[in-house]
C-alpha cells in the first residue's frame, strides 16, 4: 500500500504528516520529517482502520484539600470583631459611639456570593468601625472595636 500525505493544522501550527502502509500495525507516520511508530487500533475486514471506540471522558476530580488559615478568632471577650473569612462589606448598621448588644447585627459580609451577618460579641459600645460597605477585608482583619458596657 501506498504512503499517504497529508497537512493538518493543530492550534494554529500546520504539520506535514506522511502515513506508510496502515494495513499492518505499528505504522510508521512522519510528522515534519520526524517518524514515529504508530500503534493502530483494530482493523476491519477493509484495509482501513477502524475508527476508535468512542467512550464517554473519565472526569477525574482531585481530592479536596484541606485549607490552612491561621487561628484568629472572629470575635471574643476583647470586643474585636475581626472577618472570620475573607470577602466583601455589604453594608454597616453601627456607628462608632453606638451602643450594642450581644448578638445585635453590626455588618454583613459577602463571600463566595453568601451574606454572612456579623454581630457584636459583648454588650457595649461602638468604638470604632474600621471599614465601609465595598472594603474587600482579608480573614481576621478587624472590622469593628466594641467597648464593653
Amino acid at each position: 500500500m501506498a504512503t499517504k500525505n497529508y497537512q493538518i493544522t493543530i492550534a494554529g501550527q500546520t504539520y506535514d504528516v506522511e502515513v506508510a502502509d496502515t494495513s499492518t500495525s505499528p505504522v510508521e507516520v512522519s510528522v515534519d520529517g520526524t517518524t514515529y511508530q504508530v500503534e493502530i487500533p483494530e482493523m476491519t475486514g477493509t484495509s482501513t482502520p477502524a475508527p476508535p471506540p468512542i467512550s464517554a471522558p473519565k472526569i477525574v476530580t482531585p481530592a479536596p484539600q484541606a485549607v490552612s488559615r491561621p487561628a484568629v478568632p472572629t470575635s471574643g471577650g476583647d470586643g474585636v470583631v475581626r472577618s472570620p473569612m475573607p470577602g466583601k462589606i455589604i453594608s454597616v448598621s453601627v456607628a462608632a459611639g453606638a451602643a450594642v448588644t450581644k448578638g445585635q447585627p453590626i455588618l454583613v459580609l459577602e463571600s463566595m456570593k453568601m451574606e454572612n451577618t456579623i454581630a457584636s460579641p459583648i454588650d457595649g459600645t461602638v468604638s470604632a468601625v474600621l471599614v465601609t460597605a465595598g472594603d474587600v477585608v482579608q480573614h481576621g482583619q478587624t472590622l469593628a472595636e466594641i467597648t464593653q458596657a
